[in-house]
């Protein structure tokens, strides 16, 4: 091809490229708006009883986490507890109580390293 044909193609893509842009940052403009709008409210209403405790507990060699009261599973995760010492283990099998979600990251993730 000669020297035309490459600037024509060129000037081409370039401005195909920067109406893709400008359509798609319009596009995402008018979605953030929509988004924006949207309010959401996650707190729970006065006459709802609000219990957010976990139990963490053993079962075999695997950690499954538990609902508050203790029947509802909720993960079960990959840690294995065999190369955990044997009072860790005993603790574990007895089932660990924590208040609230952000105990039980940090308790998970501290198993995990």
């Amino acid at each position: 091809m000669n020297r035309r044909a490459y600037i024509f193609y060129l000037t081409i893509f370039v401005f195909g490229f920067g109406i893709a842009y400008f359509c798609g940052l319009k596009t995402g403009m008018e979605e953030d708006l929509l988004y924006n709008e949207k309010t959401v409210d996650v707190q729970p209403k006065d006459n709802e009883q609000k219990e957010e405790g976990y139990w963490v507990k053993a079962i075999g060699d695997v950690i499954f986490v538990y609902k508050s009261d203790k029947t509802t599973v909720i993960a079960e995760t990959d840690i294995n507890i065999s190369r955990l010492s044997t009072s860790e283990k005993n603790i574990l099998n007895d089932g660990i109580y924590l208040e609230n979600s952000e105990e039980l990251f940090k308790y998970l993730e501290a198993n995990t390293s």
